[in-house]
């Protein structure tokens, strides 16, 4: 009869966190469709990329961005599969956004019912196991991921769940299932995993006493059949990635992580001060819940306190509020939980006489706890509501502006894949590398040393995208140079919350500067200091000269030489002209490697009381600082110049 009651009882507190979890999220909700106008939204553009993968998956595309394309662009990919489903049935995009959310949410519900029956499972308590799942729920930022439509509540429920069945059974098959699946919804996975195997070798020699050939043999067997299991559900994605990129991991890893440190102590700082953020009293009652939870859980102790360290050693900065460390959440409040426990027992042991004192203590803390996580929800219901919005104005309204005015066949460069993507249907490049690989050596800045922006300028000069779709504060020397772009729509948010910047614009490019072939209109034969050579150039008369030179380096360039073209009248006086470094400043000549062709394009107005008459055409290079120029040789070669002929002014 007892255990019958027990068993009732907590379905019934499980029937209240429920009801919790479901306030929670109509208020979040809420508050968010009154923010962005009654529109459904997402508040991270990442969940668009995994519609755009799942969609081109359910539709025979297989595992791509741009369909066709193999890519292993998700860091998720069981997510992947789960949205999948919904596109066997559905390709809207409204759909796959109310699936995702649906998902998302549910996974935050499984999570605190998780948190209240971990804690119930270390603290034998139940009011402190519900109180630790009321923190998880009234934490705002959890409920924020909640409705985020991503696979960060996934990854707590899945983390938590294989954490609790390996505390409690050892590493045995199905924790060991649940660890794979967990790594397949975030790559952080593999390290919980890694995790387990040391606790578990820790463990066997604890028990044995000692390394012999038999224990070594018995711990085999044990982590072999776990391992096996492991691989069989994480190996598929790696072997992919592998085959893809010549990497294990997935494109985000290669294309975010990275440290200019050995260790990023911002972080380590920025995480800690979400966590703190969080709840600061679960926070402070966390440092007295560590002892308890380890005697327990071992593995739930060093994943809440290396996770973070981990994350300061890949990235240098937080992203989107700390996502990657925002599972921990639940266990942060497991231990505020069992600390708050372990304080009521001792001052019960310990003054035994003053119980009623404790009890009201006790109260004030519990309400304490409460209010200080609860104070965070309308601020992250606000924060939801408004990372919408952004995404909407911005994201979104750029994908159907390129369905609406582009070509079907066009490519696109840009910053934000995900609704760009799923809701343009026009082929992208990545220009943060997500998607595309190629961008990791400019990302990373390891292409012969060049600044990011002239190495973007090769590498699109190389690929030929048609539009940028684009923060031009990011690539401000590509996307603002009249020469090689031309504006053609803007979309600019209210307030800057989790999108890159407030501006977003969409460029058309005009031309790329770096060539493989050049067949310009007027060849020349002009070589400036045995190491750059005029090819020719393409001429148009109007109220002013459209003047296009083509460009050849012979050799590698030390020096950045500025370009000079002087329009000459019959005495030598320069009556119209144009200096500038080559296609004004983005490709300078010391950039240029052996056998590059650069199209360089100049404008030079003509004085409205010039004279008709006829005028000769120069173009030579110097240097800036000492006007030192190039001498020329070759038949088109006057000396320092080049002569590109005579132009007659009617």
């Amino acid at each position: 009869m007892q255990q019958t009651t027990r068993r009732f009882s907590h379905w019934v507190v499980l029937g209240g966190v429920t009801a919790v979890s479901l306030l929670c999220l109509i208020y979040f909700l809420r508050t968010s469709l009154a923010i962005t106008g009654g529109e459904l939204g997402a508040p991270l553009d990442d969940a668009w990329i995994h519609f755009q993968f799942a969609r081109n998956l359910s539709q025979g595309h297989g595992f791509s961005y741009n369909p066709g394309e193999p890519q292993p662009g998700s860091t998720a990919p069981l997510w992947t599969l789960l949205l999948a489903g919904v596109g066997l049935f559905t390709v809207e995009a409204h759909h796959f956004l109310v699936a995702s959310l649906i998902l998302s949410a549910g996974f935050m519900l499984a999570a605190a019912w998780l948190t209240y029956g971990f804690t119930w499972w270390v603290g034998q308590h139940q009011g402190f196991a519900l109180l630790a799942a009321l923190g998880t729920l009234l934490a705002g930022r959890f409920v924020w991921a909640g409705l985020a439509g991503m696979e960060t509540t996934a990854f707590a429920a899945l983390s938590l769940a294989a954490i609790w069945l390996y505390s409690r059974d050892g590493l045995r098959p199905w924790p060991a299932l649940l660890f794979a699946l967990a790594s397949q919804i975030r790559p952080e996975g593999h390290l919980l995993f890694a995790l387990a195997l040391a606790d578990t070798a820790y463990h066997w020699v604890r028990v044995n006493g000692q390394w012999s050939m038999v224990n070594v043999k018995g711990l085999g067997r044990q982590m072999g059949v776990a391992l096996g299991i492991y691989l069989l559900v994480a190996l598929p994605y790696t072997l992919f990635s592998l085959s893809v990129t010549g990497h294990p991991l997935p494109n985000t890893f290669y294309a975010k992580a990275g440290s200019q440190h050995l260790f990023s102590w911002r972080t380590v700082r920025e995480t800690v001060g979400f966590h703190w953020q969080d709840n600061p009293a679960a926070f402070l009652l966390l440092l007295a819940g560590l002892w308890p939870l380890w005697r327990r859980s071992r593995l739930a102790v060093a994943w809440l306190l290396l996770l973070p360290l981990f994350v300061g050693l890949i990235i240098d900065q937080v992203w989107h509020y700390g996502r990657y460390t925002l599972p921990l959440i639940p266990l942060q409040m497991v231990a505020a939980a069992l600390g708050l426990q372990w304080l009521w027992a001792q001052s019960k042991r310990r003054l035994p006489q003053t119980r009623w004192a404790t009890a009201v203590i006790l109260a004030l803390f519990i309400i304490l706890f409460l209010w200080a996580g609860g104070r965070t929800l309308p601020q992250w219901a606000t924060t939801l509501g408004q990372n919408s919005q952004e995404i909407l104005i911005v994201d979104v309204a750029i994908g159907h502006w390129l369905a609406g005015n582009t070509p079907p066949d066009a490519l696109i460069a840009v910053d934000d894949i995900g609704a760009i993507g799923f809701l343009s249907g026009r082929r992208l490049l990545d220009l943060n590398g997500l998607i595309s690989p190629e961008m990791w050596p400019v990302i990373k800045g390891e292409v012969a040393g060049r600044p990011r922006n002239e190495a973007t300028a090769r590498l699109l000069s190389e690929l030929q995208p048609n539009y940028l779709a684009v923060f031009p504060e990011w690539h401000w020397e590509v996307a603002t140079n009249p020469l090689i772009m031309r504006e053609r729509a803007q979309f600019v948010a209210e307030t800057k919350t989790v999108i890159g910047e407030q501006r977003a614009f969409i460029y058309e490019a005009v031309y790329w500067p770096y060539r493989d072939t050049a067949v310009p209109t007027h060849p020349l034969s002009a070589l400036f200091g045995g190491k750059i050579r005029l090819l020719g150039y393409d001429l148009n008369l109007s109220d002013r000269l459209d003047l296009v030179l083509y460009w050849q380096s012979e050799q590698a360039v030390a020096e950045s030489y500025d370009v000079f073209v002087h329009l000459l009248n019959e005495t030598g006086e320069i009556v119209a002209q144009a200096d500038s470094t080559p296609v004004a400043g983005l490709a300078p000549t010391n950039r240029w490697q052996p056998r590059d062709i650069v199209q360089d394009v100049y404008t030079i107005p003509l004085p409205p009381d010039l004279p008709p008459g006829e005028y000769s055409l120069r173009a030579g290079l110097y240097l800036r600082e000492t006007g030192e120029r190039l001498t020329a040789v070759g038949a088109d070669a006057v000396g320092d110049m080049a002569n590109l002929g005579v132009i007659r002014i009617p």
